[in-house]
């Protein structure tokens, strides 16, 4: 069952036309119904009364005198058309409608005012309506024209009310558009912000409110940017100052000789310096590349290339050909595909590479013949130092960085990440989505 919030727009600028439309529509409506009611139902009345009035009249002066001069006089004053036919017994045969609801007033008002025998009719196309009457020995017809029965000022009073109201909508929307299209800006450029996609320095334009929270968002990036900047800073001189006694050991135990202590002593140096560069690689990130415009096809070219390198057998790519661009750092996401595919490659020995774009997402699926992994480990391999060989032995992994700083990447480009398991190969099935 539908739910009405699946039948309002989701923008606020349409959301806000209808907060201003639908009042103002239920008011156009109620003032029409009343006016209607009360005012053009009354006043058709009244005019039809009046006519039924001017007939009554003219039977009782065709009745008393019945010459042609007072029907002339009654012709041109009334502005009635009379003829009088006598030693007729039926009615003329008329077509015109008689259920219209000006005949209905009119027969209600000649009800009240005449008792002999009459027969009214009304012809749109012609704007009149016929009063055929038995008067005496002969048929009275009256001719009465539209404007009589009924004022076309009712209609000219709505035409008016809602060609204003479009009128004053029209300028609602432009202005409208004006005071939402700082927020939507804003909005954009949080989006590009957030993906790295340089957008310089942006002023806050439009309402106070919305200035504010630009201003705010700016202030909010510099400080962001100072976090990192100074989170790797922290880091690479955390990095260069244990460098510095490694290095120190390492020259003191290549004057030890070469003893299995030494031996063991130089495989943990290595294990320290490799834990050392990872730690630095993943605060450091991406290393700052800028972003630019990248060809997806050139991108999954060379990534191809280089997996065709690896010890493993890559099964007929399906490579679709997109001829798009998408907003990257080549590097940066280069080397986060490659680390995908050297997992895939550490587990298995069989690879399976498929790309397509779906809309205005691009779609690439890693998958391996590996023993894959328990779903409920899908979140854990993405964290920090998380690696599924307990043991921390260097040879049978890295320090548990890989995956999380290729997640960082693609979450950083705005992607998601998706892990599962391979119907084909049965191993781990890795799907990236990227917007294009």
């Amino acid at each position: 069952m539908k739910n009405i919030k699946d039948f309002l727009p989701s923008g606020l600028y349409w959301r806000t036309f209808l907060i201003f439309v639908i009042p103002v529509f239920l008011l156009q409506v109620a003032v029409s119904v009343v006016f209607f009611d009360r005012h053009w139902s009354k006043m058709t009345e009244r005019l039809a009364l009046a006519v039924s009035g001017e007939v009554a009249t003219v039977i009782d002066s065709i009745l008393v005198q019945g010459d042609e001069d007072l029907i002339a006089i009654i012709d041109k004053n009334m502005d009635l058309q009379v003829n009088y036919t006598k030693k007729t017994n039926d009615f003329p045969m008329r077509t015109g409608s008689t259920d219209h609801s000006i005949i209905k007033d009119l027969n209600k008002a000649l009800s009240k005012k005449i008792t002999v025998p009459y027969a009214v009719s009304f012809y749109p196309d012609m704007k009149r309506a016929y009063i055929d009457i038995v008067v005496g020995q002969g048929v009275l017809s009256i001719i009465v024209p539209e404007g009589r029965l009924y004022s076309a000022s009712s209609y000219i009073f709505i035409l008016w009310m809602i060609g204003l109201s479009v009128l004053l909508f029209s300028i609602a929307l432009l202005f409208m558009r004006n005071q939402i299209r700082p927020i939507y800006r804003l909005g954009l450029i949080a989006e590009r912000l957030g993906r790295g996609i340089p957008v310089g320095r942006f002023k806050p334009t439009g309402a106070r409110e919305v200035r504010q929270a630009g201003e705010a968002f700016i202030r909010m990036q510099d400080r962001i940017n100072d976090y990192v900047a100074q989170r790797t800073d922290m880091l690479a001189g955390v990095s260069h100052d244990l460098k510095t006694p490694l290095t120190r050991m390492k020259l003191q135990i290549e004057m030890l000789g070469d003893t299995p202590d030494s031996q063991a002593l130089k495989s943990d140096i290595v294990d320290m310096e490799q834990m050392i560069e990872g730690y630095l690689s993943f605060a450091k990130g991406d290393g700052g590349e800028a972003m630019q415009r990248v060809n997806i096809d050139a991108l999954m070219a060379k990534i191809l290339q280089d997996t065709r390198r690896l010890n493993v057998t890559l099964l007929d790519a399906t490579i679709e050909k997109t001829d798009k661009t998408i907003w990257a750092k080549p590097q940066a996401l280069e080397r986060a595909f490659v680390n995908f595919i050297s997992n895939a490659a550490w587990y298995g020995d069989t690879i399976e590479i498929e790309t397509k774009a779906e809309g205005e997402v691009f779609v690439v699926s890693i998958a391996d013949n590996g023993p894959g992994v328990h779903p409920d480990h899908y979140d854990d391999i993405l964290k920090p130092f998380y690696r599924a060989d307990k043991s921390r032995n260097q040879k049978t992994g890295g320090v548990g960085l890989g995956l999380t700083i290729a997640n960082d990447v693609i979450v950083s480009h705005a992607g998601t990440l998706e892990l599962g398991r391979s119907d084909h190969l049965g191993g781990l099935l890795v799907t990236i989505k990227l917007p294009i």
